[in-house]
């Protein structure tokens, strides 16, 4: 049901102008500012119910892009995103009182496997058995072992860096993540994973949205390593707040993956 024009709030007036015009634009999923939809995803695997003011469900990367380059736009400063999977998360992640990005419905493809070298390119709507159900033939699963394993998906495990039964021996999620590619909150498409310094250095020197990101998290890691060192305990797994500490990884690698990995979805939209 539609609310009525006499009852629309101000707050429900912005989102339902930002829906308008992101159809106007192009978008070529699906926009559902409609009570039923947004009832159906106020909830999720948690005791938490917060209702949205709708549910957008993506097609593509460019449907990704052209949300955020609107999102990004002063008038639009004040919608909030909120990047969804299965919803199998026990903290309310996946809830908002803002837009759902719904990346499970149309976002779900196996898209290239690799059995030989033992990798997977997956869309992040991918559900782990759907993933598992493709290269068993091979002799291959993904690791991480979930109790959810028939709905999460690998987004929301890479989001919740997600690790379960037998991580002592696998690891978690993020110990099998090779590269990403993200859209950042700006419309900017990156991938990600480990670099060299001169690469970093180059990065760094762009002037859009992805230069700036590889100029604070690494000024971040430098300039408060020791503390980093001092009060992050020595953990396998980051449960809260972003991985700082394994900015370089074991080789001494920059890769931005490390803060991605465990972020749930606070930066970017991982595709």
């Amino acid at each position: 049901m539609i609310p009525k024009l006499s009852n629309i709030t101000p707050v429900q007036s912005l989102y339902l102008s930002f829906i308008e015009r992101l159809n106007a634009d192009g978008f070529a999923g699906e926009t559902n500012p409609d009570y039923a939809n947004r009832v159906v995803l106020s909830t999720d695997n948690s005791i938490y119910q917060v209702l949205p003011q709708g549910v957008i469900y993506p097609k593509s990367v460019a449907d990704i892009q052209l949300l955020t380059r609107l999102a990004h736009l002063e008038e639009f400063q004040s919608i909030v995103l909120s990047p969804r999977g299965g919803g199998t998360g026990t903290n309310g992640q996946s809830l908002t009182d803002g837009l759902i990005v719904d990346l499970s419905k149309h976002m779900n493809q196996v898209l290239e496997i690799n059995a030989e070298e033992g990798w997977a390119r997956v869309q992040t709507g991918v559900v782990k058995d759907q993933l598992n159900a493709a290269v068993k033939e091979h002799g291959l699963f993904f690791a991480p072992e979930l109790s959810t394993s028939n709905r999460a998906t690998i987004g929301g495990m890479i989001n919740t860096d997600a690790s379960g039964q037998g991580s002592v021996m696998y690891g978690k999620t993020r110990d099998h993540v090779l590269s990403l590619d993200t859209v950042l909150l700006d419309g900017t498409l990156i991938s990600s994973g480990p670099i060299s310094d001169e690469t970093l250095a180059e990065e760094k020197q762009r002037e859009d949205y992805a230069g700036h990101i590889h100029r604070v998290v690494d000024d971040a890691f430098n300039h408060n390593q020791a503390k980093i060192d001092e009060i992050f305990p020595e953990l396998n797994r980051c449960l809260t707040g972003y991985d700082l500490a394994h900015i370089r990884d074991e080789n001494k690698a920059f890769n931005l993956n490390s803060v991605l990995c465990g972020s749930e979805g606070t930066l970017s939209f991982l595709l």
